[in-house]
């Protein structure tokens, strides 16, 4: 896959959960914490505040992503594409031990993403020149 189509698809899937982090923040957090919403109410806001954190800094990683397409230099297109199949990588393994070590609901399609993006990044780094 091209470096520039590459770098646009890993900016699309942390813009994804974005915006559903703005949209819907209660669902995620009462899909990973139930009991959120039970007593005062005060888990499931904290839960949303801190869903709303995660939107933010995803803006951040989307604005850098998107930026890095213009890069010309394979080298460097190389060095980012490594940085970028590390990071969802590494997101990935955190999603798949949250399940396995805390006990919550697995959440398939942000494992699935992001490892996709982790696969798709080294794929393309190889194939660069």
């Amino acid at each position: 896959m091209p470096y520039k189509i590459m770098m646009t698809v890993a900016s699309i899937v942390p813009l994804i959960f974005l915006v559903a982090f703005l949209a819907v923040p209660q669902f995620f957090v009462l899909q990973s914490y139930p009991n959120a919403a039970s007593g005062s109410g005060l888990g499931l806001e904290i839960g949303i505040t801190h869903r709303y954190i995660m939107a933010g800094m995803l803006f951040i990683v989307v604005c850098l992503l998107f930026q890095s397409r213009n890069i010309e230099k394979v080298d460097n297109q190389k060095d980012i594409l490594l940085g970028v199949a590390i990071g969802f990588a590494v997101m990935c393994v955190v999603i798949i031990s949250m399940a396995v070590l805390r006990g919550l609901p697995l959440s398939v399609p942000p494992m699935i993403a992001t490892g996709a993006i982790a696969i798709l990044s080294l794929w393309s780094r190889f194939k660069l020149g």
